[in-house]
């Protein structure tokens, strides 16, 4: 028997995945793994996926939500405090003010979107990292990550688009 309670508990739960599902690859991509650079992948997939609920979801990853993220990356991958959450604010900002020119559209201008706007995302951390550790940080690992959020970006789309069906009402 369905009650209103127990209906809107399953609509609060539903507008919780996008925020946990994120949270979700954040943590995986934070797992050591033996692997050089892989601290990379939190703040990829962080940035992936509230680009992706941005442009399709945006109710479901509100600013606020992409802050919090934000913050979770900064505290679990150890760099400058506030930085990764200025940054998500930033993309949530870009994709929702685009999600007209993105939503609906191919996958390969999705993807462009997710490419363009991760690209200034890189060029905002390099700026504010540079100054918070006051001199010009290295722009190789910021390459490096954008090149591998670029290539990661449609195997995460696809798995965020199964995960926005659990998000729709029954």
């Amino acid at each position: 028997m369905d009650t209103p309670l127990a209906g809107r508990f399953v609509n609060f739960a539903r507008a919780g995945i996008p925020f946990f599902v994120s949270l979700l690859l954040v943590l995986v991509a934070i797992l050591p793994y033996g692997l050089p650079k892989s601290s990379l992948a939190a703040p990829v997939l962080a940035l992936i996926s509230v680009y992706y609920w941005s442009v399709f979801r945006p109710e479901l990853m509100p600013a606020g939500a992409a802050f919090l993220l934000g913050l979770m990356v900064d505290v679990l991958s150890g760099g400058p405090p506030g930085l990764n959450a200025l940054v998500l604010i930033l993309v949530h900002w870009a994709a929702s003010g685009q999600r007209r020119t993105l939503a609906g559209k191919s996958f390969a201008v999705g993807w462009l979107g997710y490419l363009l706007i991760a690209a200034g995302a890189a060029v905002v951390n390099w700026f504010f990292a540079s100054l918070f550790h006051t001199t010009a940080i290295e722009s190789v690992p910021l390459i490096v990550s954008h090149a591998i959020g670029t290539a990661a970006y449609p195997v995460v789309a696809i798995f965020l688009s199964r995960m926005q069906t659990l998000t729709r009402p029954s």
